[in-house]
């Protein structure tokens, strides 16, 4: 449990996300759910907006897309209140890896990376990659790698997301 910072699923991601998502990919938030945001509270009570990340259904899986930080927020955050989500080795690690705890009835999350450092960033919480270039799976349920590969195939095929 982290004092500083606190993922939300929302339903009006646009309130807390909208200008952050826009300024980073020059577009406005998708209409479709779910939407994770990841909020920073500081010592003195303020609130900032430190990530996003939003997931579709997809079969018995999810997809990924969007995941954004507020990376000027890190020169601002102590350390010690960094500490806190150590575990997931960031923000943006911190509000995926959150969304993918609360999707309770995934099989599989999928994202389709093409960003070295949100590359490095989802592999430090457990995305593997896929047989297919830019794939990465998140297997939440234990499958023969051919039904791995079968799932791959799918997904693919509506990429990217």
């Amino acid at each position: 449990m982290s004092e500083h910072f606190l993922v939300l699923d929302t339903l009006d991601a646009e309130f807390f996300a909208g200008a952050l998502f826009k300024r980073v990919f020059g577009a406005a938030l998708p209409a479709f759910p779910r939407h994770f945001v990841c909020l920073y509270r500081s010592d003195a009570g303020e609130l900032r907006t430190a990530g996003y990340v939003h997931f579709s259904a997809f079969e018995s899986a999810y997809l990924a897309g969007g995941l954004v930080v507020d990376k000027s927020l890190y020169a601002t955050i102590p350390k010690e209140h960094l500490d806190e989500i150590r575990a997931d080795h960031s923000i943006g690690g911190h509000v995926m890896a959150e969304g993918i705890r609360r999707l309770t009835d995934a099989a599989a999350v999928f994202a389709y990376i093409g960003d070295a450092r949100s590359v490095e960033v989802n592999l430090a919480i457990g995305y593997v990659p896929t047989h297919i270039d830019k794939l990465y799976a998140y297997w939440k349920r234990d499958f023969p790698e051919e039904i791995r590969r079968a799932a791959a195939e799918r997904v693919i095929r509506i990429a990217p997301f």
